[in-house]
């Protein structure tokens, strides 16, 4: 049975090169930036030398395991994921992260993300990116870029939260994007920074950039049962605005 472990990067120089110095004396084999392949007999130690640096320990299954929920519908565990690693000093590195953003995905540690084994939970009707697509033309950017199927999280009890917690972080952070960019069109439109021409461009721009985050929130809340109706509500309130806006210059001729 194959196992590996991922875990968050120390900020110290010093407390890396440790790191990978004992995972190395241990008989650990590194895969990618802080992916390895380890040794079951020596899981336990290997957690240790991790300490807080979140490890989230990996294993390779021959079946297909199903997401499950508990009583109250919160996902208690992500089931098979397919793992994608790549050298994120690839010159590709670029269209790789065009590639992951319009995809659904839980991201492990840098240049390493989990998707759901599934594939057809990527809804096609949705517009979203099919795994299989994204995965052949990472492989393409990035030759050494690898491709592990059929894993699941060993401790996924202890893990759960902080995994989720940054899927939120990702869905907060486009959603302050796509907000900050209809706060500032409306304020540079009243200020006279630009003209009715420019606003309607712009806010056709910023309504494809929402299109594209709800299309992420639509995966999310059906595969991690995560509820971002407060992210929507606020993105349609400023657009509301904009909105009523461009009518008014419609209407006053302008």
């Amino acid at each position: 049975m194959v196992f590996y472990v991922v875990y968050s990067v120390p900020k110290e120089y010093k407390c890396r090169s440790l790191i990978l110095k004992r995972l190395e004396a241990l008989g650990c084999k590194r895969i990618c930036s802080s992916f390895w392949e380890v040794n079951e007999r020596k899981i336990d130690d290997i957690l240790k030398i991790m300490g807080e640096n979140q490890p989230i320990l990996l294993r390779r299954t021959r079946d297909i395991k199903r997401p499950s929920y508990d009583e109250e519908g919160k996902i208690v565990d992500f089931g098979s994921l397919i793992v994608l690693v790549y050298n994120p000093e690839n010159n590709g590195n670029s269209k790789i992260k065009w590639l992951l953003a319009r995809t659904p995905y839980i991201r492990l540690c840098r240049s390493v993300y989990a998707f759901p084994q599934n594939s057809c939970r990527y809804e096609k009707k949705r517009g979203m990116l099919e795994i299989n697509f994204l995965l052949m033309s990472v492989k393409e950017q990035s030759r050494d870029a690898m491709i592990f199927s059929r894993i699941v999280i060993v401790n996924s009890s202890d893990v759960m939260n902080a995994l989720i917690e940054r899927v939120k972080l990702r869905v907060a952070n486009k959603t302050e994007k796509i907000l900050n960019g209809y706060k500032n069109l409306i304020d540079a439109f009243y200020s006279g920074q630009i003209d009715k021409k420019y606003l309607v461009e712009r806010e056709k721009k910023l309504y494809n950039e929402f299109r594209h985050l709800r299309r992420l929130i639509f995966f999310y809340e059906k595969w991690l049962k995560i509820d971002f109706a407060r992210e929507i509500m606020k993105i349609y309130s400023v657009m509301r605005k904009t909105r009523l806006l461009r009518e008014n210059l419609k209407e006053g001729g302008i």
